[in-house]
């Protein structure tokens, strides 16, 4: 797809939506309330990274944008779900210096390195995030009463899923320091 408008696109769209999900999903959890609407968001969020990506493929509407946007809308999600699961105390914290110490060391590498290019997502990176947003949905609901157990099942899948982040974290960083480089602009 090319063209000025080449991101106005339907899955970009929804991608946008789930970005615009975190914020109630955040405040949901911190609140404690209303556990069943904190699930069905969840719920929405985790499937919209699914739904978006398969109807870019089908629609032919596979951008340039999209390859950007979504993965970026899929790690600021986590990483703010995480954080307010860790402040409502549903997470350990060390999932919070794991999840976003990565992302801020690759932000960091690739503001230095500056790759040619964003390395793809990869078999196990989306493996990763399927791991993750199944532990974490779990983890929510765990809120359901009667459903603690499922809670602290999911509490085993999301650090399966921090550690395969961390793995995928390191493969990102290689791809990014041992990858082409674009050139530096000229003052």
């Amino acid at each position: 797809m090319t063209g000025e408008r080449s991101w106005a696109t339907l899955p970009n769209a929804i991608t946008l939506l789930r970005l615009l999900l975190v914020v109630p999903i955040v405040v949901l959890l911190v609140e404690g309330e209303q556990p069943v609407l904190t699930v069905v968001l969840l719920v929405i969020f985790g499937a919209s990274d699914w739904i978006d990506g398969t109807l870019a493929r089908l629609l032919g509407q596979v951008s340039s944008f999209g390859k950007l946007f979504d993965p970026l809308a899929d790690r600021v999600g986590v990483v703010a779900i995480v954080l307010a699961m860790i402040v409502a105390g549903l997470l350990p914290t060390w999932t919070a210096i794991a999840i976003p110490g990565v992302e801020l060391v690759l932000l960091v590498v690739y503001a230095v390195a500056r790759p040619a290019r964003i390395p793809e997502a990869s078999l196990l990176g989306k493996a990763r995030t399927a791991v993750m947003m199944t532990g974490i949905a779990a983890v929510v609901f765990g809120i359901l009463p009667g459903l603690g157990w499922l809670g602290d099942i999911g509490r085993w899948i999301t650090a399966v899923g921090v550690v395969m982040h961390v793995v995928v974290g390191v493969d990102y960083f290689r791809l990014m320091v041992a990858g082409p480089r674009r050139p530096r602009p000229r003052p």
